[in-house]
Order: C-alpha cells, then sequence, then structure tokens
C-alpha cells in the first residue's frame, strides 16, 4: 500500500502506546520498536526487489527522511540511520538475495 491510501488507513488505525509481535509487547517510540522496523524494513527490502535496488542506487549518500511533522514514534533521523545501515548489508542482485521462508502447517 502507498500514498493517499495507506495514509487514509494510517489515520484509521493510529498508534497506541505499544505494538504486539510475536506474542511480546513493545513499546512504541522505544528502542525496541525501532529495531522492529528495522526488522520489518530489512525483509521489505529483501523481499521486494525493486526496493532493494532504490534503496542501492542511492550509494553512499546520506538518507533523510524528512516529515511535515516529525514523528514521535519513530524519528525521521533514527529511519534515515535503519535506511543506511541496511543499505550497507544488502545484496547488490537477485541472485545473492536471501530466498524467502516457507511458512505454514
Amino acid at each position: 500500500m502507498d500514498g493517499a491510501a495507506a495514509k487514509r488507513v494510517s489515520a484509521e488505525q493510529p498508534y497506541g502506546s505499544h505494538v504486539i509481535y510475536a506474542e511480546k509487547d513493545v513499546a512504541v517510540g522505544t528502542w525496541d520498536h525501532w529495531q522492529l522496523m528495522r526488522r520489518a524494513c530489512r525483509a521489505k527490502f529483501e523481499q521486494n526487489e525493486d526496493a532493494r535496488l532504490a534503496l542501492l542506487a542511492t550509494g553512499q549518500r546520506p538518507l533523510i527522511h524528512k516529515l511535515r511533522r516529525d514523528s514521535r514514534t519513530i524519528p525521521g533521523v533514527i529511519m534515515a540511520e535503519i535506511w543506511m545501515t541496511l543499505r550497507e548489508s544488502l545484496p547488490r542482485s537477485r541472485a545473492q538475495a536471501p530466498k524467502p521462508k516457507a511458512t505454514g502447517p
């Protein structure tokens, strides 16, 4: 989801003070929450070649995540740091990308 659709859904379900992931209660805006976002971004870039290539195309340039109002849950500087750190460790080609893990029964 992106653009207006993502914004609409986000407005309908705003963040609470905690999220639950893998049966763990994670306080929003904490270091643990940021690590969960790092994990989610890694999964996105490993699974979506277009997104990975777009990030890799930024080379070594500094990234800035700037919003009208900075997020209180994951500030722009933290989000940019997550992307730049992941950029260093991501595979450069589809052949190097990890294979998706099988899920299900």
